[in-house]
């Protein structure tokens, strides 16, 4: 088989599966189609499975993102006590499809995730057929219809009491996944004290307060937004309240998934869902630009607005939203209370702040106390980022010098700090002899 034979097979692959997609969708949505797809599929095996005589079916559907953990609650009740699998089929495929699916951060299970399966439970036959978007159909003989009722049931509330994705880190695509941010201690966040501490106080603390925060009538939600040009820690601050949450659901959202038509809906019911929780929302930039004369907004500013609104009607959700331009945001989110509470400006750190950074920083970097003295006053004006760089540029340039130790002057602190300057229109030169600053300009 040559190349062009290779491509076009996965392009007539690609359109199947896309079709298969498509038609799952419209069966989703339509259970009638439903039923007659599990009336033609292997129609003589569920026959001599479950014998002659009227039937009953019951169907039960879920958000399509939980597509996983209901094959997953299918598989814990069918290998439960009292049940027997006898075989598996396929569905809209002509094998049955089994999956790893993620329960946690590190565990994975094998789980049917389209196709019918043929049970006994407690010698009673039934047919359950599970498909990708979330839905799930139970046939049996029409005698064991409280049965079935009674099963359909039981998923749902496993479902809802043993949701793998409540109290964990997720990231949200229209798909749930489960993610890994880093450990980022709360203690490392160097920032002003009185700011770290009112944005810890508006977002953990307050999910861990809501209830008694509503006897004063105080309504279970709350929205902040972390404002500052680019570098100065708005990620790290985020990074570090989810190290610091415990069995508090962590959802962080997708920039390309924002886009997609019902996406901002479905993000806070999942919020909802899986209260008491904190959504994520980087760059807000991106859908929240102000408005002006007849131009009414972007859809997807107007559904943000929405949500927001309703969200008083929900509980224990905390809304972390991040802006480059906080002065472009339309004036509903920055500063209309209720939506977002508090906005917190970030600015570039002063002498006391930057001084504290060099300490975090080179925390395994051997800098002489004068050093990091002369760093923290040399990079006035900088961002937390361009200061990180300063410090591991000074050991990325003498990394390859074969010595044990590291002695650092001066003159490697300019040198690096020459290299951020130059990203602000400015030329370095300096000696190729003695490996020296001679002199930094900047051009006008």
């Amino acid at each position: 088989m040559n190349a062009d034979d290779m491509y076009d097979g996965e392009v007539e692959e690609a359109a199947i599966n896309l079709e298969n997609w498509e038609n799952e969708l419209e069966l989703y949505f339509d259970p009638r189609k439903r039923y007659e797809r599990l009336s033609r599929k292997v129609n003589p095996t569920i026959e001599n499975f479950l014998g002659k005589g009227p039937r009953c079916v019951e169907a039960y559907s879920t958000q399509h993102y939980y597509g996983q953990l209901l094959a997953w609650t299918v598989k814990c009740i069918t290998t439960s006590p009292g049940w027997e699998a006898i075989s598996h089929h396929g569905y809209s495929q002509a094998n049955p499809v089994f999956r790893d699916i993620k329960i946690d951060y590190t565990t994975n299970e094998s789980c049917l995730v389209d196709g019918m399966i043929l049970v006994k439970k407690d010698g009673i036959r039934l047919v359950i057929t599970v498909a990708r978007v979330g839905f799930i159909e139970i046939e049996a003989g029409q005698e064991y219809h409280d049965l079935v009722k009674k099963i359909i049931k039981d998923v749902a509330d496993f479902l809802k009491k043993h949701n793998f994705y409540r109290g964990k880190n997720i990231s949200f695509h229209r798909e749930i996944s489960f993610l890994h941010p880093g450990e980022v201690d709360w203690n490392s966040v160097i920032l002003d004290p009185v700011m770290k501490h009112e944005i810890r106080l508006n977002t953990i603390d307050f999910l861990k307060n809501c209830s008694r925060l509503a006897k004063y009538g105080i309504p279970p939600k709350r929205g902040i937004i972390l404002a500052s040009e680019p570098g100065l820690g708005k990620t790290m601050i985020c990074k570090a309240l989810i190290s610091e949450t415990n069995e508090i659901t962590c959802i962080i959202t997708s920039a390309y998934g924002i886009e997609l038509e019902g996406y901002i809906s479905e993000l806070f019911a999942l919020a909802q869902d899986l209260s008491p929780s904190i959504l994520f929302i980087e760059d807000i930039d991106f859908i929240g630009q102000e408005r002006h004369g007849l131009y009414r907004g972007s859809p997807l500013l107007i559904s943000l607005l929405a949500e927001m609104d309703g969200i008083a009607e929900r509980s224990a959700i905390v809304v972390v939203a991040t802006s480059n331009c906080y002065e472009a945001l339309d004036k509903a989110l920055s500063e209309r209370p209720s939506r977002f509470d508090r906005i917190f400006k970030i600015t570039r750190p002063n002498a006391q702040l930057r001084a504290e950074m060099v300490e975090h920083i080179a925390e395994k970097i051997p800098l002489s106390g004068e050093i990091k003295e002369y760093i923290a006053k040399a990079t006035n004006g900088m961002t937390p980022a361009q200061l990180q760089e300063v410090i591991y540029g000074m050991v990325n340039s003498r990394i390859n010098m074969g010595k044990e130790e590291m002695q650092f002057t001066r003159s490697d602190v300019d040198v690096s700090i020459g290299w951020i300057n130059i990203k602000k229109n400015g030329t370095m030169r300096w000696s190729p002899k003695t490996g020296q600053v001679v002199k930094i300009e900047f051009c006008s």
